[in-house]
C-alpha cells in the first residue's frame, strides 16, 4: 500500500481565490470623483502654499529699491563708496531721501533734469539697470 503525497505548505495552492468584490465603475461624466477628501486636502494645501509665498515675496520685496517710485523715501545704511539703500516710511526718522524719479535701464545722466538731484543710486541686476534720483527728504 502507498501512502497519498503529503502537500507542501510553501506550494501554491491550485484553487483559485476568491473573486474580490470591486466598488464599482466611477459614476460617468465625473472623472476623479472618487479623489476623495486627501484628494481635496491636496490641491487645497497647494493653492495655500502658492499664496504664502506670492505674499511671502511681495513683503520682503516692498522695501527694496526695485519697488521704489517717486516720492518714496530712502535710507541709505552703508556709505558713499558701499550703499545699502532701502525704502523706509517717510515719517520715520531714518528717511535720508525723498526719491525724485525711477529711470530704468538708463544712466545716472538721466537724474540731471531734475533741480532738487543730491544723490543717485544705481543698481544692476541680471541684465536691467535701476537709477534712482535722490534729494533731501523734508
Amino acid at each position: 500500500m502507498t501512502t497519498p503525497p503529503v502537500p507542501d505548505a510553501a506550494a501554491p495552492a491550485t484553487e483559485p481565490a476568491e473573486p474580490r468584490a470591486e466598488a464599482g465603475p466611477e459614476p460617468a461624466g465625473k472623472p476623479g470623483a472618487r479623489r476623495g477628501v486627501p484628494g481635496v486636502l491636496k490641491v487645497a494645501g497647494l493653492v495655500v502654499a502658492i499664496v504664502a509665498a506670492l505674499l511671502a515675496a511681495t513683503y520682503f520685496a516692498r522695501d527694496t529699491p526695485a519697488a521704489a517710485k517717486a516720492g518714496d523715501c530712502a535710507h541709505n545704511a552703508g556709505n558713499d563708496a558701499e550703499p545699502d539703500v532701502s525704502l523706509v516710511d517717510c515719517h520715520s526718522a531714518d528717511a535720508e531721501f525723498t526719491v525724485l524719479k525711477v529711470v530704468h535701464g538708463a544712466n545716472e545722466q538721466d537724474c540731471q533734469t531734475e533741480p532738487a538731484l543730491v544723490a543717485t543710486y544705481v543698481e544692476t541686476r541680471r541684465s536691467s539697470t535701476l537709477v534712482l534720483c535722490l534729494g533731501v527728504h523734508g
